[in-house]
Formats: C-alpha cells, structure tokens, sequence
C-alpha cells in the first residue's frame, strides 16, 4: 500500500512537472524573439526622414536704393533703383543626425528632434523681371553685379524670417517624417508577421515620452 501511493506521488509530480513544461513553452512562444533583419534599420528611417523633407517655393522680389553720391567726383551721378522678381525654395525637415532608435523585440523607440529650416536658396531668376530705373550716358552711378547680389541676399534673409514664423509648416514636416516611418515599420511588420508598438520621443522636450502610438 506504501509503494503504491509512492508511485501515485511520482506520478502526480512528473505530471506537473510536464505540465509546468508545457506552459514554459506557450509563454516563450508568445513572446516573439525578433532577429536583426526584421528589426527597422536606423539608416532606413534617418534616409526616410530626408524624403519626408518639405521644399516651400516663395515668389519673391529683391529691391535696392542706391543713392547717388556727393561732390564733384559723383558729379552726375542719380538715385537708381532696382528691382528683381525672382523664385526662392526653403527646405524644412528632420536633422538626420539627431534621429535615435531602441529596439527591444516587438517596441521600438523612436526619438525624433523638432523639424527645422534646413536650407534656402534662390531656384530661379526671371532675367526678364530685372526693373531699373532710368539710365543716361552721364550717369556714374551704374547697377552692378555686386549691387543685385546684395538685394538678392536682402530679400532672401527676409524670406528666411517668414519661413521660420510658419509653425504649422514645421509640425507638418514632422508629421509627414512621422507617418512615412510608421508606414516602413508596419510594413516591415507585415513582412515578418510581426506587430511593432512605436513609442515616439522628441529631443528638445523635457518629458521623455510625450506621445505614443501602436
């Protein structure tokens, strides 16, 4: 009667032991193990954060007042006026550099610096929109390639300051930046099955963690 009930205890703890196996099992397999090929490349969403970078055209015009000079050397010489109409580009978006990311299996981390005035420049020049004032075979006072330089960077150093007071085009950079990196990693998801949860950070604030997404 003792053996048997020995061999009823044996029995009853390999069961649990198989049983505590088992279960060991099923919550390993639903924790994903993730490899590094399935896991979102840094490269791949700081080169996405440069696609995503918005590039704003301004029609804009340079204007310069060149005074005339005194004394007998400037005898002759008049006011002249000059006027450029030309097409001005700014380019907003992400510092690549400053893009960070932690992947821990299924979550992903990513941090992200506040979109900014990367670049502007003049695209085009409409030679036909130069506007001098009138010009005589007297006049000392000529329009010169320095002179349209100087306005043109005038005007240009104006449009930077009425780029950087839209807000609302620096929110949709990011935002863009934002919604084309959740589009590579769902996709990227959907290639592996399997089911990120994205968890954004921004650089300059205080709070780690100011919004999250799955």
């Amino acid at each position: 009667m003792v053996v048997k009930m020995r061999k009823k205890c044996l029995a009853m703890i390999i069961a649990g032991l198989l049983i505590a196996s088992f279960c060991s099992g099923c919550q390993k397999s639903d924790q994903k193990a993730v490899s590094a090929e399935e896991e979102p490349s840094l490269s791949q969403i700081r080169s996405i954060c440069e696609l995503a970078t918005l590039e704003c055209y301004y029609h804009n015009v340079a204007k310069l007042e060149k005074e005339s000079g005194s004394g007998l050397v400037h005898l002759g010489e008049k006011d002249r006026t000059l006027w450029i109409e030309y097409t001005g580009v700014a380019d907003i978006g992400i510092d690549m550099s400053k893009v960070k990311m932690e992947a821990d299996g299924e979550n992903v981390t990513i941090t992200l610096p506040n979109a900014k005035l990367l670049n502007y420049s003049v695209k085009t020049i409409d030679q036909d929109s130069y506007v001098y004032s009138d010009d005589s075979w007297f006049n000392k006072n000529p329009i010169t390639a320095e002179d349209q330089t100087i306005a043109v960077n005038h005007a240009q150093k104006t449009m930077k300051k009425t780029v950087e007071q839209n807000t609302a085009l620096f929110v949709q950079a990011q935002e863009r930046a934002k919604t084309l990196i959740e589009n590579y990693i769902t996709q990227l998801g959907d290639a592996y099955g399997a089911e990120y949860h994205i968890t954004w950070k921004y650089e300059e604030e205080a709070e780690d963690v100011t919004d999250t997404e799955s």
